[in-house]
């Protein structure tokens, strides 16, 4: 169906009518009628132009007004891309000038914009017929392959070619003409016979590489495509070309310096950028992406997706205010896009500015795959507030805002009923209230997804409520289910250890762990400990700085070795493992602990400081 736009060319000729046409809604218009109306303006117009141009054909004054005020409109509408109006008004004016050559030119490109080629094919084989333009004649190619009528174009460019052997296109059109009807060996000999006469273009040689492709034969087209770039470093096409082929075969260190190399001398090559960033972003050179992913972001600021991935890339080398600047551009144009607030959410989290990171995560609906996770995290920061409030002896603000979390929000998704409970568990920990925290582990070891770890972690509850005859029960009952479970036996003999009713029971608990796995550092830390509480420090220390070598980062081995040094009086040694630990500590509990071991230390080497002295 045309578009209503010959209704813009009738209204060039009603201006001067004394009556007004009826008032036409278009949206009440059926297509059918729209395309009748169409027409009937296009006759109407057409009519009218016939007559102007009939009566001005025997006036030079008038002929030469006529066709400058059609000139003007049919131009503009053409740069309005009205090409139905212009090609009607350079028609008539083609009329009133038939010899001049740049009327038709314009004529056949409203033409071929508004897909009458057959029109156009005649219009410019009379202007080519006259000038022998090689531009015109081109396009004419170009028509009649649009027109489906190869022979004529082959024949054409063919011409055009034996005018002028280095015209680029019309090889480049007449070998993709030959290829289209299959004519492999003709399409090849044409490009070759091209690059002969133009030995350094290396556009003949690319679009060999292509032939090849299309045939499947991938080492030829590297071979052609390898040939093409020797020839000219610059052409955009080779460096493609190549590259992807790499990037296919896995070569990507050898696509990389290929990308790199281009873009020194093309930094603006948006397409070249684009598989140079893919490329670094599939071998997780995330520093090395960042300049390239941001000149790319300057050339194409409409592109979301690689603002996110510039986004995740600042995050990852940890430039947080950079990250934070494009995920928040980003939210103004997507103001609920869950992934963008999650970002955000993430972003705020690690800086450990808490309530920013909440009010994101807040944002994230019901409804979204990231909102059971986004709550989860709420819940982690509200706990860690509610905690410093409690130790600053602060109001209870986040306390209640955290509890009020985990009951209204987090326990109301099934799948996070343990997780929320073990958040809710651990903020009870960290406030030294064991028995609440035993209420809310507890209340969900019946659930299927309540782990090993769980039971381990109630297990260790119950020990710090002094509920031993649970805690043991619990373990227990792993045992019976795996006897074989290493890390099982090593928490009843440390157990026991710390209890300090039955140390040789202890040791054979211990013992029964270490033979089932002996380099395990948790276990060998419960055997240099039960060596401790012997009295044989030499042992105590060869286990404990083996258990550390296994597990350099645990707070309890850390703890041990700092009892061994000061025993054997080595307070800079004691005090040093104090420390490190302090940097792991999980609770200000046994932060606090610490910093009471650390001030005992300095205690009681203060008179041998005195002696020395």
């Amino acid at each position: 169906m045309k578009v209503l736009l010959p209704l813009t060319l009738l209204a060039f000729f009603t201006l001067g009518c004394s009556h007004r046409p009826a008032k036409v809604t278009l949206s009440d218009l059926s297509p059918d009628q729209l395309e009748q109306l169409n027409e009937q303006a296009l006759a109407i117009a057409s009519q009218r132009l016939d007559s102007m141009v009939s009566h001005a054909q025997n006036n030079p004054e008038a002929k030469q007004f006529l066709a400058s005020d059609l000139f003007l409109k049919a131009n503009m509408s053409l740069m309005e891309g009205d090409f139905t109006t212009a090609s009607v008004l350079f028609t008539h004016v083609s009329n009133l000038v038939p010899e001049d050559e740049f009327i038709l030119k314009k004529l056949s490109v409203s033409l071929i914009r508004m897909g009458d080629l057959e029109t156009a094919k005649g219009v410019l084989q009379k202007l080519y017929s006259k000038s022998k333009d090689e531009k015109v004649g081109m396009i004419l190619a170009g028509v009649y392959t649009g027109l489906d009528q190869e022979p004529e174009a082959q024949k054409l460019y063919g011409k055009l070619l034996a005018i002028n052997p280095k015209n680029e296109d019309a090889c480049i059109f007449l070998s993709k003409s030959y290829a289209v009807n299959k004519k492999i060996k003709e399409a090849t000999a044409q490009l070759e016979s091209c690059s002969k006469k133009d030995p350094k273009n290396g556009i003949y040689d690319y679009y060999l590489g292509k032939v090849q492709i299309d045939l499947g034969n991938l080492n030829k087209a590297l071979t052609y495509f390898e040939r093409s770039y020797k020839k000219q470093p610059g052409l955009n096409q080779a460096v493609s070309a190549l590259g992807i082929i790499y990037e296919e075969r896995e070569q990507f260190e050898t696509a990389i310096k290929l990308y790199k190399k281009y873009l020194a001398t093309s930094p603006n090559d948006s397409q070249v950028l684009n598989r140079l960033v893919q490329t670094l972003f599939v071998k997780e050179k995330y520093a090395e992406v960042i300049p390239y992913a941001e000149k790319l972001s300057d050339l194409e600021p409409d592109n979301l997706n690689l603002k996110v991935k510039l986004g995740v890339l600042y995050t990852d080398a940890k430039k947080y205010s950079e990250a934070i600047s494009i995920f928040k551009d980003l939210l103004s144009a997507a103001p609920e896009s869950d992934r963008i607030l999650y970002y955000l959410g993430a972003i705020y989290q690690e800086t450990k500015e808490y309530q920013s990171s909440i009010e994101y995560f807040n944002q994230i609906k019901e409804t979204s795959s990231l909102y059971a996770d986004s709550s989860v995290q709420m819940a982690n920061m509200l706990s860690m507030l509610a905690q410093q409030e409690f130790y600053s002896k602060d109001t209870e603000q986040w306390a209640k805002t955290f509890k009020s979390h985990i009951e209204n929000k987090l326990s109301k998704i099934e799948e996070l009923k343990v997780e929320s409970s073990v958040v809710l568990t651990g903020y009870y920990e960290s406030i030294g209230d064991y028995k609440s925290a035993v209420k809310s582990l507890g209340a969900v070891q019946d659930e299927k997804n309540f782990s090993l770890e769980h039971k381990y972690y109630l297990a260790n509850l119950y020990e710090k409520e002094m509920r031993y005859e649970d805690s043991t029960k619990l373990i227990q009952g792993i045992i019976e289910s795996e006897p074989k479970n290493a890390h099982a036996w090593n928490f009843l003999g440390y157990a026991m250890l710390l209890r300090g009713n039955d140390l040789e029971q202890a040791f054979t608990y211990i013992s029964k762990a270490v033979e089932l796995s002996p380099d395990d550092g948790y276990i060998r830390d419960s055997l240099g400990w039960y060596y401790f509480k012997k009295g044989n420090i030499k042992k105590a220390k060869a286990e404990l700085e083996f258990a550390l070598s296994k597990v350099p980062n645990d707070v309890e081995i850390l703890k041990h070795l700092a009892a061994v040094h000061k025993e054997l009086k080595n307070y800079e040694k004691a005090r040093a493992y104090l420390e490190t630990a302090l940097q792991y500590v999980r609770l200000p509990l046994e932060k606090n602990d610490i910093l009471v071991s650390i001030e005992k230390i300095e205690t009681e080497r203060s008179p041998a400081s005195a002696q020395i002295d």
